[in-house]
């Protein structure tokens, strides 16, 4: 309601607001910008996205990216680097530097108001922010940091220089309540379409068993082996009819290591545990919508945005507390936070206290509640295209 009031309220604006042009400027267009820019294109707002290469699993139904042209240092420094390799993409994300006559063309036929920049340790970033501030454009850089966090005086300074030149920030992340806030800087949550009807919820009460789903890369960092473990710990697969998915990019030789290494552990219980490997969003959002619980085991998640769309999709969330995008569950409303550890003894009590259908149905709906509040266009429309 809040946010169709602002829209009526600048309603005199329309016309100025189909001229607004957004920028967008990251090494690759990642799925948590699926639903921003979707949103925006709705609202008549025009959206482009400059990126150095394409991940498998994005979806350009609303916005496909410019991939930039590397300058002719970057092609020397990079050569033999593919974007189809694994190995080579942090090389590409880290060094490239474009050409500067497409950027210049670039800029010249979109003409751009707006440019939202992904973090300045990338060379691509910072290259943007020069020709944004040559161009007189307004900018606005965007990560993953802590809105309330106790940052050092060079930060503090770093933050404040920004402030000096015209460029602002904003981050989904929104850290300890208790800490101070970051200079310079807005907290707007992701945004994200609710996916499903309170409807879809109900429904699975006439489905047998539990469909516990989550969503990782094959290394160690995202703890797959370890949920797997809690599981069987909690004696999840005794119930025959409960099943875990499990959704994954899978590409390298150490991938399919680690993923060898998840089915050695589950001999008997292999019918109970499904793999799905470098699917599509769609699929993505398909085998959310069907299940019940998603859980992230994962630590050193500076954002993890799969925890939102499990929310938009109606599904009990859970999540280790070393992952940025905690603060958008509330315990034992739509989901729990537990203790990251190395014998996860708490993502354990965590299981055993919510692995009832009841209970997953009841923090399911909570999530298409938060989602419909918290989550929507109006802090990203308010701070970054009226401010």
């Amino acid at each position: 309601m809040q946010f169709k009031r602002t829209l009526k309220k600048f309603a005199f604006l329309n016309n100025i607001m189909s001229k607004n042009k957004i920028l967008f400027i990251a090494p690759r267009f990642h799925t948590n910008q699926f639903f921003l820019t979707k949103q925006l294109i709705e609202h008549n707002i025009e959206v482009n996205f400059l990126a150095v290469y394409t991940g498998g699993s994005e979806n350009h139904s609303y916005v496909k990216p410019i991939l930039l042209i590397p300058s002719i240092i970057t092609k020397w420094f990079l050569r033999g680097k593919d974007q189809k390799e694994a190995e080579d993409r942090e090389a590409l994300r880290k060094y490239h530097i474009s050409s500067y006559q497409q950027c210049r063309d670039v800029y010249k036929k979109l003409n751009p108001d707006i440019l939202v920049i992904r973090n300045l340790k990338f060379f691509i970033s910072i290259q943007h922010l020069i020709l944004g501030l040559i161009f007189r454009k307004k900018i606005f850089l965007y990560t993953q940091n802590r809105y309330h966090e106790k940052v050092s005086s060079k930060r503090k300074f770093f933050y404040r220089v920004l402030k000096k030149i015209g460029i602002k920030h904003f981050t989904p992340v929104l850290g300890d309540v208790d800490q101070p806030i970051i200079p310079n800087t807005f907290y707007i949550p992701f945004v994200i379409d609710k996916l499903v009807e309170d409807q879809s919820i109900s429904a699975k009460s006439q489905v047998n068993g539990i469909q516990l789903i989550t969503i990782g890369k094959m290394n160690d960092r995202k703890n797959i082996k370890e949920l797997v473990d809690s599981l069987f710990r909690v004696n999840f697969f005794d119930n025959i009819n409960n099943t875990l998915i499990i959704v994954s990019e899978c590409i390298t030789e150490q991938n399919y290591t680690y993923l060898n290494s998840i089915k050695e552990r589950i001999h008997k219980n292999k019918e109970q545990i499904e793999f799905h490997l470098n699917i599509s969003h769609s699929m993505v959002l398909d085998l959310l919508k069907s299940s019940d619980l998603f859980i992230l085991p994962s630590h050193g998640e500076p954002a993890a945005f799969s925890v939102l769309e499990a929310m938009a999709c109606g599904l009990a969330v859970v999540c280790s507390d070393k992952n940025g995008t905690k603060c958008y569950i509330e315990n034992n409303v739509n989901g729990f936070v537990f203790k990251h550890s190395k014998d996860f003894q708490d993502l354990d009590v965590v299981l055993e206290t919510i692995l009832t259908k009841e209970t997953l149905r009841k923090y399911g709906w909570e999530s298409l509640r938060l989602i419909e509040k918290n989550h929507g266009l109006e802090k990203f429309y308010r701070n970054v295209i009226l401010n």
